[in-house]
């Protein structure tokens, strides 16, 4: 599998092209079925896990189901030495988004209890979940540094900020000698998206002026959504318009590039999933792609995107 490296004073890690998302492990009851969902995707070379410490919080008993899963599945199978593992902090409470949770206090209880709840003395990689621009940057940098210098995370970065952000967060980072943010998670796929269509304010989207940015500066980035919910795959599969329930993602540019893919796959015999996928591996900076599935197979399928990249004219094709 292709991957990427992260690099601080303490060491490195290599990020993989295709990271398993886990939002969905809704349920604590049911680590037999998700357990079979994470050994598939170990064996197809998979080693980065993704989850969050608001996930599933907002279903009665769900909080902790998702990071609770990961850490008796590492326990279970004696591999945390060969996994990554992604969490996130910092979330607001799901009542009101607008109220934010990024104080020194919240951003520690979030990650001790991530640590508590897998079982673990570190993660890999730890995010803010969400940002709150009135909060300065430089009450924010100073925390997520001491969370790696008490090893708590070996790398730190965000989800859902904008690049303005980030390169001011960095650059306050650079000046006082502090650990910078590494990775940036955001909503990017193949398919237009933008805040209105989200219908949440509090998400960042892939645009233009953010694309640029990151191609500039080669800056790692995460993508969510990275299948658009499936828009591609249940359309070029011959599902109707009106059966995919997440209804953003049907407009006319959309429906353009989705003949691209379907395009694509009759040309190469590769998957839609696959396609797409493929997609975010060719772009001019890393990109890890967090991908969910609830069937094997879908891992299996997905997964053979992983060592998938397009050269310039087919990207050109893809985006028209």
């Amino acid at each position: 599998m292709k991957t990427f490296t992260l690099s601080n004073a303490s060491g490195s890690i290599d990020i993989p092209f295709l990271t398993y998302g886990t939002a969905a492990f809704e349920r604590h009851d049911c680590d037999s079925e998700y357990f079979k969902l994470l050994d598939a995707y170990e064996s197809c070379g998979g080693t980065c896990l993704d989850t969050a410490r608001t996930y599933c919080s907002w279903l009665e008993g769900g909080e902790d189901s998702s990071e609770g899963v990961i850490g008796r599945w590492l326990k279970a199978r004696g591999n945390r030495s060969k996994m990554i593992i992604v969490t996130k902090g910092g979330h607001p409470d799901h009542s009101d988004l607008h109220v934010s949770r990024l104080s020194k206090k919240d951003i520690e209880y979030d990650i001790d209890r991530s640590l508590r709840v897998m079982g673990l003395e570190y993660v890999d990689l730890f995010l803010l979940h969400r940002d709150d621009e009135s909060i300065p940057v430089d009450e924010i940098m100073p925390v997520l540094d001491s969370l790696v210098k008490s090893g708590k995370t070996r790398f730190i970065g965000v989800s859902n900020w904008k690049t303005a952000r980030i390169e001011k967060a960095n650059r306050f980072a650079e000046d006082n000698g502090l650990e910078p943010l590494r990775i940036s998670q955001i909503n990017y796929s193949l398919a237009h998206l933008s805040s209105d269509m989200l219908g949440d304010d509090t998400l960042v989207s892939m645009d233009m002026r953010e694309h640029t940015w990151y191609a500039k500066n080669k800056f790692p980035v995460m993508a969510f959504s990275p299948q658009a919910k499936g828009f591609f795959s249940k359309l070029a599969k011959g599902e109707s318009v009106k059966d995919i329930i997440e209804g953003r993602f049907v407009s006319t540019a959309n429906l353009a590039r989705l003949a691209n893919v379907i395009k694509l796959c009759n040309q190469t015999g590769r998957q839609p999933a696959e396609v797409v996928l493929g997609y975010l591996n060719s772009q001019p900076f890393p990109v890890s792609s967090v991908f969910s599935a609830s069937k094997v197979w879908q891992i299996e399928e997905d997964m053979n995107a992983q060592d998938v990249v397009y050269d310039a004219k087919t990207m050109r094709m893809l985006e028209l």
